[in-house]
């Protein structure tokens, strides 16, 4: 077996599929087989096209189609450019505009595994690594990557493209002869260059998708986490947690359509302000995103995660990043926040979603675990683990070990007390809340939020390094 391991250092992939023509209406996910073919041949040319490493190329356009693992892929607004045409004979103020669209997407994890069930000799493998080591990007130069050999695909859930199926999507894979198919195309666009010269479409395969195959890292019920951070305004610190999410969710409830929909409101409908009626359903859940962990961490918040439930159908995710997309501005009592969507020259791990959701096997509160009954007795003691256990488990996660605690685990992370009670229903009493820390039996991908105050900011948990 050879794997290669793509990743896309942005979290984001600029493509175009090739059934597009020039309209380019979407990007292409996965990554066919011959657009990672075609681009570590441009890395071979462009570093000096080396005899030596030739045969590594042709034996790996022999093989048969890998199989791909790869995360989900959430398409973004198609914006349409104006940009001066490729004209070299004048400057680019004076050419004619053409309108073009740049088709990209947000991926839920950045690598892509390619899978070929032969290995090469171990001289052609140490040559397709120095290839691979040139490799910087897929396709359009603003997909960024890294690639490189590595060992079996780690375990978390991925989506599986499988070769030589009966039905499925048609992928462009490479073939006997597609390195010198390449090279001549290559050397007839230097004398001409025009479209006749782009390389051809090559041979296709069909394959067959199996979603979401589990390979051993259990996930929670939450999916796709948008970042909204904020580009001006106070800083805060994650005791002002209650006042960012409620003041996000008014923002997002009066952007949307009326009736608001249940996965953003929590509400089933026929529900009112006199006779609130709970969705049965998952809906959004808010959650703050603070500089934590590292010793020198001060704790302050740089944005707002938007949590989707993987059971949200594509017209509602749809709906929640065009909302969160128009949404510019928060105002709380203690002032004003201007905020956008990331983008993909965000760097701040804070702000980058793997960092709330890469496997992990112990997790530790962010913001205290708010209990949906008070413990009669020790407020860290078994009963109060049990309602931890009970409340992660409505989420899908069984830990092997439970700890409570005022005090964080995490750097950065006031004690419990130092966080406002979580909101209680008229005429009862406030809310129970303390720090949590488990360990799982094996990795656990995120994000992870949980208790009875996991909709809007508390009971958010981060994984230990």
């Amino acid at each position: 077996m050879f794997a290669v391991r793509v990743t896309y250092l942005t979290g984001r992939v600029y493509s175009a599929r090739v059934d597009d023509g020039d309209l380019k209406l979407e990007p292409e996910w996965p990554p066919h087989p011959s657009r990672l073919f075609s681009a570590l041949v441009s890395a071979w040319g462009n570093g000096g096209a080396e005899e030596e490493l030739m045969p590594a190329l042709e034996w790996l356009e022999q093989q048969e189609p890998p199989t791909i693992y790869a995360g989900s892929c959430v398409h973004r607004k198609l914006v349409r450019a104006f940009v001066p045409t490729n004209d070299i004979a004048t400057l680019p103020e004076a050419r004619l505009r053409k309108g073009r669209t740049f088709p990209s997407g947000t991926l839920s994890h950045p690598d892509v595994y390619f899978v070929w069930q032969d290995s090469p000799p171990t001289h052609w493998a140490h040559a397709l690594g120095r290839i691979f080591r040139r490799t910087s990007s897929l396709g359009s130069s603003a997909s960024v990557v890294s690639v490189e050999i590595t060992d079996p695909v780690p375990e978390q859930g991925w989506n599986v493209w499988r070769p030589n199926a009966s039905d499925g999507i048609r992928m462009r894979i490479p073939y006997r002869g597609r390195l010198q198919d390449l090279v001549r195309q290559y050397q007839g666009f230097q004398t001409s260059p025009n479209k006749n010269y782009r390389p051809s479409l090559g041979r296709t395969t069909l394959y067959s998708q199996a979603a979401a195959e589990p390979l051993g890292a259990p996930e929670g019920v939450f999916g796709r986490m948008i970042v909204l951070r904020r580009d001006a305004g106070p800083r805060v610190s994650l005791r002002s947690t209650l006042s960012v999410t409620r003041a996000l969710r008014g923002a997002i409830q009066s952007l949307a359509p009326h009736p608001i929909p249940e996965c953003l409101s929590g509400h089933a409908p026929g529900s009112t302000v006199e006779k609130p009626i709970g969705s049965a359903r998952l809906h959004i859940a808010l959650v703050p995103l603070a500089f934590v962990d590292p010793p020198h961490a001060t704790g302050d918040l740089m944005g707002i995660g938007v949590l989707l439930p993987k059971t949200l159908t594509q017209a509602e995710t749809d709906l929640c990043w065009q909302i969160l997309g128009e949404i510019e501005e928060l105002r709380m009592a203690w002032g004003k926040w201007t905020v956008s969507i990331t983008d993909a020259e965000e760097h701040r791990r804070t702000l980058r979603q793997e960092t709330w959701t890469q496997p992990h096997t112990t997790w530790s509160t962010v913001t205290p675990f708010v209990f949906d009954h008070h413990p009669k007795k020790d407020p860290f003691g078994p009963e109060a683990e049990q309602g931890v256990r009970r409340s992660l488990g409505y989420v899908g996660l069984n830990p092997a070990e439970i700890s409570l605690h005022s005090n964080p685990w995490h750097s950065g992370v006031p004690v419990s007390s130092a966080f406002q009670p979580a909101p209680a229903r008229a005429g009862k009493p406030q809310r129970y809340h303390c720090h949590v820390r488990v360990r799982f039996e094996r990795p656990v991908a995120g994000p992870i939020v949980a208790g009875a105050g996991q909709y809007y900011g508390y009971g958010l948990f981060r994984g230990e390094r």
